[in-house]
């Protein structure tokens, strides 16, 4: 579904933010907008940021951007953009969304809005993505059995994407129904951008898939370790899958990453687990074994001494707030 064409050839956008938006996203949104516009040499695009939390609205950072007020499903937009924030509730905009879709009008979700989207809407066609470490948590809990994991992913009038760094891409992609090609080459170039890749073009799975800030073998076994979470390789397995002994690959992980094949090892586990402990309410005990440890206590202790706090006290706080 391609954008709208006004009469005298301009777009309205309208960016929707909620507390504990992402920074990131609305700006990459704008920036894109901006420079199209300049390099257009006119005011083709228009927009304005809205929230169902006007007035100064705080980023996930504490950065802050000024909203103006959304009335239910009136005063729409060509398209719209959804930077929603982590926990907030997603009435405000689903509600605008559905009204776009009735003219169908383009709604662009970025990552926390994909999510929601999809917890919603119980999709089990593969019609939506979400950010990977989003789609995972989907998948574990039965809310997104099929999602894509494309970057971007269209169905209709709306379009699902993985959002944060993507961002400035996936707009160029969108602008990409009113504008010619080589507009969007002078956009991407303009903003630096070497590569836009379409939203068909598969997300990454991990650190693992950053294939430039890594050495080739290190690569493999981070990949190994990522893929491996729930039964924790041994080093000697990982030093054999890639013609290492044991001790020249923790020299690898010594010289390369400041630290022993073991803590970088726990570290991606434990960065599993704190998924699940913030995103889902999996049990505890649940959690420690997805994450490789045999027992909750030991989890706890290392899980601590990772984040601060226990997953118990965690979990507390987010009941409470």
């Amino acid at each position: 579904m391609s954008l709208d064409r006004n009469a005298d050839d301009r777009l309205t956008v309208e960016i929707f933010i909620q507390p504990g938006f992402s920074e990131l996203e609305l700006s990459s949104v704008i920036a894109v907008l901006r420079a199209a516009n300049e390099i257009l040499s006119r005011d083709r695009f228009s927009w304005q940021v809205t929230s169902d939390s006007p007035g100064f609205v705080n980023s996930r950072s504490e950065l802050i951007a000024r909203a103006d007020p959304t009335i239910g499903d009136q005063f729409l937009r060509d398209c719209l953009f959804v930077v929603a924030g982590t926990g907030a509730p997603r009435e405000g905009w689903m509600r605008r969304l559905r009204a776009m879709q009735k003219l169908q009008r383009r709604v662009v979700l970025l990552s926390e809005a994909s999510r929601e989207y999809v917890k919603a809407s119980n999709l089990e066609d593969g019609s939506a993505t979400a950010h990977w470490r989003d789609a995972a948590l989907l998948r574990e809990v039965g809310n997104g059995p099929a999602l894509s994991d494309h970057l971007a992913q269209e169905k209709g009038s709306i379009v699902t994407c993985a959002g944060e760094g993507y961002t400035v891409e996936a707009v160029i992609g969108v602008l990409a129904d009113v504008l010619e090609a080589w507009e969007c080459a002078e956009i991407a170039s303009l903003l630096v951008v070497e590569n836009v890749r379409g939203f068909a073009h598969p997300q990454p799975r991990g650190m693992s898939d950053n294939t430039n800030l890594f050495e080739k073998r290190l690569q493999k076994v981070v990949q190994l370790m990522e893929h491996n979470i729930e039964v924790p390789l041994r080093l000697a397995d990982l030093a054999s899958q890639v013609g290492l002994s044991p001790r020249h690959l923790e020299r690898l992980f010594t010289v390369y990453l400041n630290t022993t094949p073991a803590r970088f090892y726990k570290k991606i586990r434990l960065k599993k687990a704190h998924t699940l402990v913030t995103g889902t309410h999996i049990s505890l005990i649940e959690i420690a074994l997805a994450s490789g440890f045999l027992t909750a206590p030991s989890f706890s202790q290392a899980y601590k001494a990772e984040y601060g706090e226990t997953p118990t006290q965690i979990r507390r706080k987010r009941m409470g707030a």
